[in-house]
């Protein structure tokens, strides 16, 4: 009964956990160049952030997943820095506090925690990862 009843839960995970995996796409090729305001070039290489799902960055748009570039026509599509509405690239990128997605600079921080240094590497402004 003990093995039934442990046979039957592992199903039941593989079930649920395994059509997660298989929704998504593979990862583009590394090397994408993400700058939109002509300013500081970002290289983004997803096997960087392969522990990532891909839903951490490319979050759901009216409640479907939505994989395509953040920079696409209706999504993080507004350059510049002035703009600060939910469609702005910098934004996306850069905003620390956001309660609905995670920004690269949010994402950055957290792996961070509070080595200082650590920070500056991963979510500086100049002579980071992001921006050599």
């Amino acid at each position: 009964m003990k093995k039934l009843l442990i046979l039957g839960i592992l199903c039941l995970t593989a079930a649920l956990v395994l059509p997660a995996f298989a929704s998504q796409p593979e990862a583009p090729a590394d090397g994408i160049k993400m700058t939109k305001s002509g300013k500081k070039e970002v290289v983004f290489n997803h096997s960087t952030h392969k522990a990532e799902s891909c839903a951490t960055c490319h979050h759901p748009v009216d409640g479907k997943e939505d994989y395509r570039p953040c920079g696409t026509e209706g999504c993080h599509d507004i350059t510049g820095t002035a703009d600060k509405s939910q469609r702005s690239y910098n934004q996306a990128m850069h905003k620390k506090k956001d309660n609905k997605h995670q920004s690269c600079v949010s994402c950055h921080e957290k792996a961070a925690g509070d080595d200082k240094a650590k920070k500056k590497e991963l979510a500086g402004c100049a002579k980071s990862k992001c921006h050599p």
